[in-house]
């Protein structure tokens, strides 16, 4: 991407295609430690060349590997760094160890359909009225 090796995907054999991800590509490229501006580059730049038709056209790698080309600013390799995907948080965790604290001979089966049932409000208005912290 970086040296705007427009025949890269042309070169790859057949078994090197299937392993082909444009999408880890896109992950991979648009992040790169250097200058904040080289970096603002590459997000806008991936951003403007990819990400506003990616999906439309998932069935041509060729075609995605030429937007990355087309994204890369032409200065040479840089060092780029992964972004990871965060993971959604799940709220009702917290909200089901509180529960779990509160009544620790219960079944954790029944802390789940217990705490479908009370919201935290109800739950902080129990530990005020018992005296529980």
């Amino acid at each position: 991407m970086d040296r705007k090796d427009y025949d890269f995907y042309d070169n790859l054999s057949d078994e090197e295609r299937k392993g082909f991800s444009a999408f880890l590509a896109l992950k991979w490229g648009a992040s790169v430690e250097g200058s904040r501006e080289i970096q603002h580059y590459y997000l806008a730049a991936t951003n403007h060349y990819c990400n506003k038709n990616w999906y439309e056209i998932n069935k041509h790698p060729k075609l995605q590997w030429l937007e990355l080309c087309a994204a890369a600013p032409g200065i040479g390799p840089q060092k780029h760094k992964w972004l990871q995907i965060k993971k959604k948080e799940d709220k009702s965790s917290e909200h089901k160890k509180r529960l779990t604290e509160l009544f620790p001979n219960v079944k954790i089966s029944d802390i789940e359909v217990l705490a479908t049932m009370v919201t935290k409000k109800e739950v902080d208005e129990y530990i005020k009225l018992h005296g529980n912290n």
